[in-house]
């Protein structure tokens, strides 16, 4: 498993309580953040689905919105240059 942090503010209008992920998550692993504060499961949203959730009320449009949650699979992998004795970074020709 591995944990995917995404914001939806970009999804917040102030109107819509339908949001949706990028991802398929694990059932009963999301987390809602509104305003960087964890909302609580069956009181402000509700799981829809693998990629979506409901909220009871619509956030305000100048509200932020994160979720986080878990997947299947690895973790985001980052990968760094490699950089050579010479400082040189040999897959930058």
């Amino acid at each position: 498993m591995a944990t995917r942090t995404r914001d939806l503010t970009d999804q917040v209008n102030g109107v819509s309580t339908a949001f949706f992920t990028i991802d398929d998550y694990l059932p009963g692993t999301l987390e809602v953040f509104l305003n960087g504060v964890r909302q609580r499961r069956d009181v402000f949203f509700f799981e829809s689905g693998v990629r979506g959730f409901i909220t009871t009320e619509p956030p305000h449009d100048d509200d932020s919105l994160s979720v986080q949650y878990e997947v299947a699979g690895p973790g985001e992998v980052i990968i760094f240059p490699t950089i050579g004795a010479s400082g040189v970074n040999p897959a930058v020709s």
